[in-house]
């Protein structure tokens, strides 16, 4: 006999009604209280038998004499979901006493609370919330007031080449030189559109003699919709964009690529980046009427979202929303303040509760972009769908199952110990104590996963993987939702949040009103009081009128230098979204401010930031190494030459697309869902991902448009350092593996896309093999091929009998392919 059951029966032997109170209390106090007790979390407090009687937002939590109908207990044994405490298993010597003291009569005794919750003492609290910030703690550079530097001398037509320079100078190093236009051209098409230019666009940059060829080069690619598509992806990797929620079930987020697509259209439109901030923190209180206003909210609803909902999950939800908001737009890191004040930045864990305050109010929202007419018709055609198409296909896996669940159940009973068949034959009204928690156990027998995988036969698994199939495809022809994920509130009256002592749930200390960070207020910021019709509490439209204010030191800084990361590989603060003490320190502190003051008074426009960071010679360089400048800055911080970096995942899938002709030029909508092989399913909780054959042309897409599944990402974007979405994103990881190698040589997607390429190889130049090698260089390479490239690739291309497709994918492989030049 296991020792738990040994001591389950020696407590179930030695219950007294006496007795069963004060075991109660403290099976309660153990497990319960810290939610339910001071802090009653969803309303409910476990402390008195009137207040479980009373009962929280679900009802009465006990039922006197009834253990099977009390809440409490049902939800305690895992018999309703969430089973309760969060994240663990009552033993089931503790449920037990729950079970015999409710059908007892469910008595406390008044000496049992208080002795289970001491009042606390309130001068401590207070200590705890208090840290004051010193006056050098607010002379950190960060802190500081933006000011408009003077720009040197230097005769430069850049100011960013007359900070750059300056700093040159005083190292006694001198700028790489220029590169060629050709690198030029594909340098910019890769930057501002992830994709390389057709032999066509090179050609006639190369061809124009004029000054301002790259200014006018610059600005073409600036307004095309491929610009927003591209850097629209940097701005998702940073609020940490999924279509899915994570988590073991990993349920689909079927609407979130609207906010995609408002991310997409505010770069393309260069929506002025103080109205881009407030639309996603609080556009349902400052332009309520408006679509974008609408859909700005949706980054609040981006996070993991547990399955299991309860005050604990909500919690780490708003813990994510405190991290995530402090990093994407001040460069701070917030979330390090959520159990004690921050270890190395003057950050109170004050503030993060008053932060956390600001977002406290907020409730999901499916918000409806068309009529109630309209809504109403889509609901009806997917309920007709779900009713008369899906139900049916999944009672089918229910009856293919079953006779295979009653079996492996039966067998398991079968195989229980006579005492234990004893109990369950024995009326329930005559059961011993033992035999009752005998009967919990035997309850608890169903058939796991596991057991059904060995018992199914293979005919039936391929007919359930057939019903499944089938499934997939009638979810697909389901009409896209005409609602988008956003956000809304319960009254313009905010709900009260407390500080928490130590982080932990129902240590309550003061009550929270919402605030800013303190160390970066350069006033006293008040909170507006919302009119009298508002339906909201306004909380976050104060805190994001804080965010874009245009005195604020952090929020211009952070986005200039995430701006100039993704142009040059590294920001001018080498930790973009940490600004703090344990961050690096700006390169270039004086081009940052400048560029930081440029921002605002340009009207917050990013492409003008474009403009001026990439009409510089700075940006133009070559980016070939020079041995004496390496040898005094070897890490090239002071930016002697352009940085040279690998491509990022989706330019890689883009480019191999755009060159073998293949890329499906569409903006927007739905995304799609390339072929993932089903064995990495096998391991999911859900499987949801309705891949399409890499042939399927809806699947040749731009990358931006791939479902992005938490918990499946696709292989070839992983490969190759896709952030995984759980947390913000920054900087990506740049990994050199061997995997990225072999992807590259062994995937089948890879492989038809070279047969494409070559395809398209041979309508330009026909079967002429030194036309389709040069052809394949222009294309792929934007150059010409060398000599010796080109008579080594006419021969490999005559010599074998796949040569073509070969030296196709061949170029797939080469560091110039995926690299900026």
């Amino acid at each position: 006999m296991k020792p738990t059951l040994i001591l389950a029966f020696a407590l179930a032997a030695s219950l007294s009604a006496q007795d069963l109170p004060e075991k109660a209390a403290s099976v309660l106090q153990q497990n319960c209280y810290a939610c339910h007790g001071a802090g009653k979390m969803s309303g409910l407090d476990l402390r008195s038998r009137e207040a479980m009687l009373a009962g929280g937002d679900r009802g009465p939590a006990v039922v006197p004499g009834k253990a099977d109908s009390s809440r409490l207990y049902r939800f305690a044994a895992g018999l309703d979901k969430p089973s309760m405490p969060p994240g663990k298993t009552l033993p089931d010597a503790q449920l037990l006493v729950l079970r015999e003291w409710i059908n007892s009569g469910a008595e406390m005794k008044a000496a049992v609370v208080s002795k289970v919750d001491p009042a606390a003492d309130s001068a401590a609290k207070a200590k705890l919330e208090e840290r004051p910030i010193t006056a050098a703690e607010k002379a950190f550079w960060a802190f500081q007031p933006v000011k408009r530097p003077a720009v040197p001398a230097l005769g430069k037509t850049s100011p960013v080449d007359a900070f750059v320079t300056t700093t040159l100078q005083a190292k006694k190093l001198k700028a790489g030189p220029v590169a060629s236009r050709r690198v030029l051209v594909r340098r910019a098409y890769l930057d501002l559109w992830g994709m390389p230019p057709t032999p066509e666009q090179v050609d006639r940059f190369v061809a124009d003699k004029s000054p301002n060829a790259f200014a006018k080069l610059v600005d073409e690619l600036l307004a095309s919709p491929h610009y927003g598509e591209r850097w629209g992806r940097h701005w998702l990797d940073v609020v940490r964009y999924a279509d899915s929620g994570g988590f073991e079930y990993d349920n689909d987020k079927p609407n979130a690529w609207r906010y995609r697509d408002y991310v997409v259209r505010a770069f393309n439109t260069d929506k002025p980046y103080d109205q881009f901030v407030k639309e996603q923190i609080a556009g349902d209180e400052i332009a309520p009427n408006t679509e974008d206003g609408r859909i700005g909210p949706g980054y609040l609803r981006l996070g993991l979202e547990n399955n299991v909902k309860n005050d604990m999950t909500r919690l780490d939800e708003l813990d994510d929303l405190v991290a995530t908001t402090s990093n994407a737009f001040m460069g701070m890191t917030v979330g390090c303040a959520r159990c004690h004040n921050h270890k190395f930045d003057p950050i109170p864990q004050k503030d993060y509760y008053q932060m956390q305050a600001v977002f406290y109010p907020a409730k999901p929202l499916a918000y409806r972009l068309a009529p109630a007419a309209e809504v109403s018709a889509w609901e009806a055609a997917v309920k007709k769908i779900d009713d008369e198409q899906i139900k049916p296909l999944r009672a089918q896996i229910v009856a293919l199952e079953k006779p295979y669940k009653d079996v492996i159940v039966a067998k398991k009973r079968e195989a229980l110990p006579e005492y234990m068949k004893l109990a369950l034959r024995t009326p329930e009204a005559e059961r011993t104590a033992g035999q009752k928690l005998n009967v919990i156990q035997i309850e608890k027998t169903s058939a796991s996963d596991d057991d059904l995988v060995a018992a199914v036969t293979s005919a039936d698994v391929a007919r359930r993987a057939a019903i499944r199939e089938q499934i997939q495809k009638v979810e697909e022809s389901k009409p896209p939702m005409p609602i988008a994920l956003s956000i809304t509130e319960d009254s313009r009256k905010a709900p009260e949040s407390h500080f928490l002592l130590r982080g932990a749930p129902g240590q309550f200390g003061s009550v929270m009103q919402p605030g800013v960070l303190t160390v970066a207020k350069w006033k006293e910021w008040d909170f507006p009081e919302p009119p009298a019709d508002a339906k909201t509490s306004w909380r976050r439209k104060g805190f994001a009128e804080w965010l874009a204010d245009k005195q604020n030191p952090l929020t211009p800084r952070v986005m200039v230098n995430r701006i100039w990361q993704n142009h040059f590989g590294e920001g001018i603060v080498r930790s973009p979204s940490n600004f703090g003490k344990t961050g690096d320190a700006p390169t270039h502190p004086e081009l940052l401010d400048y560029l930081a003051d440029e921002f605002v008074k340009s009207g917050w426009s990013i492409k003008t930031m474009h403009r001026l960071m990439m009409n510089s010679e700075t940006y133009q360089r070559a980016s070939d190494d020079i041995a004496a400048n390496a040898a005094v800055d070897p890490e090239n911080r002071l930016l002697w030459r352009m940085p040279r970096r690998r491509v990022e995942a989706e330019v890689i899938r883009d480019s191999i697309l755009a060159v073998a002709g293949n890329l499906v030029d569409k903006l927007g909508g739905p995304a799609v869902f390339p072929y993932i092989d089903p064995a990495l399913f096998q391991s999911s909780s859900k499987r949801s991902w309705a891949g399409k054959a890499d042939t399927d042309p809806s699947t040749w897409r731009r990358s931006i448009y791939v479902f992005n599944k938490r918990s499946i990402p696709l292989p070839m974007l992983d490969i190759f350092d896709k952030p995984d979405s759980v947390t913000s994103c920054a900087r990506r990881n740049r990994s050199t593996i061997a995997p990225q190698s072999l992807i590259l040589m062994n995937n089948a997607f890879v492989a038809m896309e070279a047969e494409k390429f070559a395809e398209r190889l041979r309508t330009l130049a026909g079967n002429d093999a030194a036309a389709q090698v040069r052809h394949a260089f222009r294309i792929a390479l934007a150059r010409e091929p060398s000599q010796q490239e080109m008579e080594r690739s006419v021969a490999f291309v005559k010599a074998e009998p796949k040569g073509l497709v070969d030296l196709c994918q061949t170029m797939f492989n080469l560091n110039e392919f995926v690299y900026f030049p």
